[in-house]
């Protein structure tokens, strides 16, 4: 098959005709629109023509698509051959797509001489199809060598190869380099956090007056009274485990009010340092008042100075269960239009909304099992698929009317893998707790083992702790009697409290090699397949935590900065 038109130009012209398919994937025109939207380095795909045996390169998926669907090219997924920006940057090179003349056959070249030669003249041998990227033009650190390697004796093989991977090339019998097209990296992992914004006066206020209940009228009014108590050696609150060291509770910044914008500020410095790319919200609705509950740290950091530094998404958590100020927290089907306005209005449309490889804003659904269910009324764990296809399709209808935008809205592994009828594209993985064992350790070594059970586009995540016991007398109520036997007592907890005993600083390290590990072995479609969500920035409460604390300081984060190979920021900054 013969290739007679740029498939840039391909892309643009097939535009009015494509529309947008039952599952959420964008048109040409959004696409190609919201991929400029996108300042992260992004992988360089590789296909296979469909004819003389040539190589395509692109970064745009939206070209990639219709590279495959209309012109009968393969993506090669196990192709590893770095990351570059869409967009020139201080210090970057262009590198140029030529095609040649009246086939399917391409080639990338750094060198305006080269492409010169190659593209001008009465009847040149290839056509400019302009710029594929922007590469270093000079090493930097964490980047390689990009080079243009080919085959002796096999026409039209021309290959992009990072330096690493050259005796690999080689060995296949690509030996014979024609010159390097730039330094690009080797990978480039997009890491973000889990904010829990529910430390402030606005929190949740059923849980201050239980703290107050537990602990007395010197706790009133006190959102960090358990994670507080448990710090300070309380006896009600580490009475049942004298022994452990519960000085990391709490933060580098003290206990603060996340409603504040300079709180906000304070640990977008700590997070942009560490080369953190995002903060992912927790998102909650009341149906009593018909709207969000707890989203005052999520008010705050859009009011932040310094925002731009760090990307954002929501996590909607409509929770099943009783607990919320108005009952429950819950979204009933005739509230889902407001809530999606909300959601588009107030969020999707902001300027730093995290955004995947494709350029689409990204949504990540906490929970959607109380959603379609009525306010008030018994648990119910199943999941209402035609709410939840309802709520998904309400984002997108607002989104596409009022931004002009798709979304990609993926779907907590923990509600199980999402089934067409939901309207979403793929999972993402929060905070992990090792049931079969309880072990740490155990969580880190299988881990990997469990993300191959995901199918197609997944964001990984990696679980820093778990522990649930300074929750005691608060959220869980303290088993131990007076009269209980130290066996019993210890097996009463147990069966109580969530935490992980055996875990370490030192297994979390290999945990997010393991993390890098999987990216870097990945055949996943790259929409999102170097994105990570780390449970947690400070949910306190359950050990989820990353963010700088008092006994460790920076520890935790420059551990996901060394492991993850980050390289925005110049370093944590404790107390900023």
């Amino acid at each position: 098959m013969r290739v007679h038109v740029s498939l840039l130009a391909a892309v643009a012209v097939a535009a009015s005709l494509i529309t947008m398919s039952s599952s959420g994937q964008p048109t040409a025109t959004a696409a190609t629109s919201a991929e400029s939207k996108v300042t992260d380095p992004v992988p360089l795909l590789e296909l296979s023509t469909a004819g003389e045996g040539g190589t395509f390169w692109t970064l745009s998926q939206a070209e990639m698509q219709s590279a495959v669907g209309q012109h009968g090219m393969r993506l090669r997924t196990d192709a590893r051959v770095g990351y570059l920006r869409r967009q020139p940057f201080a210090g970057s090179q262009p590198v140029f797509r030529l095609r040649k003349q009246g086939q399917s056959v391409y080639l990338l070249t750094a060198s305006t001489a080269e492409r010169d030669q190659l593209t001008t003249g009465t009847n040149p041998p290839f056509l400019d199809e302009g710029v594929v990227g922007h590469a270093f033009a000079s090493p930097q650190p964490g980047t390689e060598i990009l080079y243009r390697v080919r085959k002796e004796g096999l026409a039209n093989s021309w290959r992009p190869v990072l330096a690493s991977r050259l005796e690999q090339m080689r060995a296949l019998g690509w030996d014979k380099i024609d010159g390097p097209l730039g330094h690009v990296y080797p990978r480039w992992i997009r890491a973000g956090a889990i904010y829990f914004g529910t430390f402030d006066a606005d929190g949740n206020r059923a849980m201050m007056d239980r703290i107050e209940q537990y602990y007395g009228p010197e706790a009133k009014d006190d959102w960090w009274g358990g994670v507080r108590h448990a710090h300070d050696g309380h006896p009600k609150a580490v009475g049942h485990w004298p022994g452990e060291d519960f000085s990391h509770l709490k933060p580098s910044i003290g206990y603060y009010d996340d409603s504040k914008p300079e709180t906000l500020e304070r640990q977008i410095t700590q997070a942009s340092g560490a080369g953190l790319d995002h903060f992912a919200f927790y998102w909650y609705w009341n149906p009593g008042t018909a709207t969000e509950q707890y989203a005052a740290g999520l008010r705050a950091f859009l009011a932040a100075r310094n925002r731009a530094n760090l990307k954002f998404t929501v996590l909607p958590c409509i929770h099943p269960w009783n607990g919320g100020a108005g009952g429950t927290l819950r979204m009933p089907s005739g509230q889902i239009g407001q809530a999606a306005d909300l959601l588009v209005n107030d969020y999707l449309s902001q300027p730093n909304i995290l955004r995947a490889n494709d350029g689409r804003p990204l949504l990540e659904l906490c929970d959607v099992r109380g959603i379609g269910k009525p306010d008030g009324g018994p648990a119910d764990n199943t999941i209402n698929a035609e709410a939840v296809r309802q709520f998904s399709d309400a984002i997108r209808d607002r989104a596409r009317t009022r931004l002009g935008e798709e979304v990609m809205i993926v779907l907590t592994t923990d509600n199980g893998i999402p089934k067409p009828e939901l309207g979403l594209n793929g999972s993402y993985c929060p905070g992990r707790w090792d049931y079969a064992t309880g072990s740490y350790e155990n969580y880190v070594t299988a881990e990997r083992r469990w993300f191959a059970t995901i199918p197609d586009n997944l964001i990984r995540c990696a679980t820093s702790d778990f522990d649930e016991r300074p929750r005691i007398g608060i959220s869980i109520a303290d088993p131990v009697r007076a009269e209980d036997s130290p066996e019993e007592a210890k097996r009463k907890l147990h069966n109580s409290f969530r935490w992980y005993e055996d875990q370490s600083p030192a297994a979390y390290t290999r945990l997010l090699g393991d993390v890098r590990a999987d990216i870097d072995a990945s055949t996943r479609p790259s929409t999102v397949d170097n994105l990570v969500l780390l449970y947690a920035w400070n949910e306190w409460h359950e050990g989820g935590v990353i963010e700088p604390n008092e006994r460790d300081g920076c520890a935790y984060l420059d551990a996901v900065r060394a492991e993850l190979r980050l390289r925005n920021g110049t370093g944590c900054v404790p107390v900023p």
